[in-house]
């Protein structure tokens, strides 16, 4: 198994499980104990895990807030920025959505479009899109995150690096630091809704005024690398209007 795969692997197990002794995870990852220790170190180093003693965990160790507690915050602003994204949509579209309760609010909003493609790691989207007669839904495979129901792991990173390219990428974030870096406070989320961009020609990112001028965790994408930040209009978001286009809501 190549270095980087079973990275993922490594990330993927303690997400999911927490912290777990380097004797189960070598067993797991069928290596041995001598070269995951290695790994582990380098991957300390990188702030992907924290090694413990005989063991390692996961650098996310505080539960994620659940998708309905989210879904609740800033409602207003989420339906302005949400309504902002769906003016951007043709129908016949290809699109990719991310996770989390901005993208799922865009979902919401695309119960019209006569024709459409939409591949997502989100349950809730996936599973509200379906419903709608006009779209062909596709969702990944991978670990499902029971509080979030996002889809996370290796099997998610490869489909979607198995797509071609589609027209339109949104992913949320959870907060955008001085600098224009995109982060998201899960490093399993980043890895994913990072490929979740680069399989699309156009690449956007919804962001309530809550995240601007924030950091967290796990890096995912800068603002220079995309096409767009749609959020509403604020001193805060102005600042970012050199590093991209800015999509007021």
């Amino acid at each position: 198994m190549k270095t980087a795969r079973r990275e993922q692997r490594i990330i993927d197990f303690l997400e999911s499980r927490g912290a777990m002794s380097v004797e189960e995870l070598s067993g797991l990852l069928g290596v041995s104990v001598s070269t995951l220790r290695k790994q582990l170190a380098v991957m300390q180093e990188n702030g992907l895990v924290i090694r413990t003693y005989g063991g390692v965990m996961p650098v996310n160790r505080v539960p994620d807030e659940s998708f309905e507690s989210k879904l609740h915050k800033n409602i207003a602003e989420k339906r302005r920025i949400a309504e902002r994204a769906r003016s951007l949509i043709p129908a016949g579209a290809t699109v990719a959505l991310g996770s989390g309760t901005s993208i799922y609010g865009l979902a919401n909003l695309l119960d019209d479009l006569t024709k459409g493609t939409v591949y997502t790691n989100s349950l809730q989207t996936a599973d509200y899109l379906a419903r709608c007669p006009g779209l062909e839904v596709h969702i990944s495979s991978g670990i499902l995150r029971s509080r979030t129901g996002t889809i996370t792991g290796s099997e998610a990173a490869e489909y979607f690096r198995s797509i071609r390219q589609v027209d339109y990428a949104f992913i949320g974030c959870d907060a955008i630091d001085g600098g224009g870096v995109v982060f998201s406070d899960n490093l399993a989320v980043a890895s994913v809704e990072k490929i979740i961009l680069n399989c699309a020609r156009h690449k956007y990112i919804l962001c309530d005024g809550s995240k601007l001028g924030q950091s967290a965790v796990a890096r995912v994408v800068e603002l220079r690398d995309c096409d767009g930040l749609i959020t509403l209009r604020s001193d805060t978001a102005e600042e970012y209007e050199s590093m991209t286009t800015i999509l007021y809501a």
